[in-house]
């Protein structure tokens, strides 16, 4: 099988994994379920070969109700070899459109995570990343632990280009509940169109058994640029 072939694979098993969740989602509607999508801009400096600053911006919609939100931030991140890189920053998320009569949602969060490759050589990586959030929401502190394993597989597609379907799996400690209470799976496929841009996009079905909408499906792109 040549390499186009196998990216042309990749691309349609990518595909066909969308649409699976897109439609196990559908499906799970009528069982009170909840939905959201989110675009996102990710602005990456580079500061020398191991440094970057990132810039992520982006907006969150609610598919049932009207409700939108906003995300901004920066963080530095670093890269420790082929087996482990780190981030830290701060990351802003207020609500878009607030009803009249409630007082708007605000939350401040400072963030830093690190992610280890055990086994840089796998035929399929897998990165464990561990991220601590240290949170104050409308005012009041707290804070988060979420742990996330992925599994990967880059596929180049031509000159410049590469294919990277993935898959997720993620569980969230929260300090409020002293429990952990969010587990997300999530499929989705990064497109590196050229060393400067990017486009990831994926599905995701949520647990929360603390949030009214027990069950969350999630779907998103994000636009990556370098400069």
């Amino acid at each position: 099988m040549t390499t186009h072939q196998q990216a042309c694979r990749t691309a349609l098993v990518t595909a066909a994994l969308l649409a699976c969740a897109l439609s196990i989602g559908a499906a799970g509607a009528s069982a009170q379920e909840s939905g959201e999508s989110s675009l996102e801009l990710g602005l990456w400096k580079r500061i020398s070969a191991t440094e970057m600053i990132y810039v992520p911006l982006a907006v969150t919609r609610a598919d049932e109700v009207d409700h939108a939100e906003g995300l901004a931030g920066a963080s530095y991140d670093r890269v420790f070899g082929r087996r482990l890189s780190a981030r830290a920053g701060y990351r802003y998320s207020w609500e878009l459109s607030p009803p009249s009569d409630t007082v708007p949602y605000r939350e401040h969060r400072a963030v830093a995570e690190m992610t280890a490759l055990p086994w840089p050589d796998a035929r399929i990586p897998l990165l464990d990343r561990t991220r601590l959030e240290l949170r104050w929401i409308d005012g009041a502190p707290s804070w988060r632990l979420r742990n996330r394993i992925r599994a990967e597989k880059t596929i180049a597609i031509g000159h410049a280009r590469t294919l990277t379907p993935y898959s997720a799996f993620e569980g969230g400690y929260d300090s409020r509940y002293h429990t952990i209470n969010r587990l997300r799976l999530s499929v989705g496929g990064a497109t590196k169109l050229s060393s400067l841009v990017m486009v990831d996009t994926y599905a995701a079905r949520q647990r929360d058994s603390r949030s009214d909408a027990a069950t969350l499906l999630s779907v998103g792109m994000t636009l990556n640029l370098v400069f």
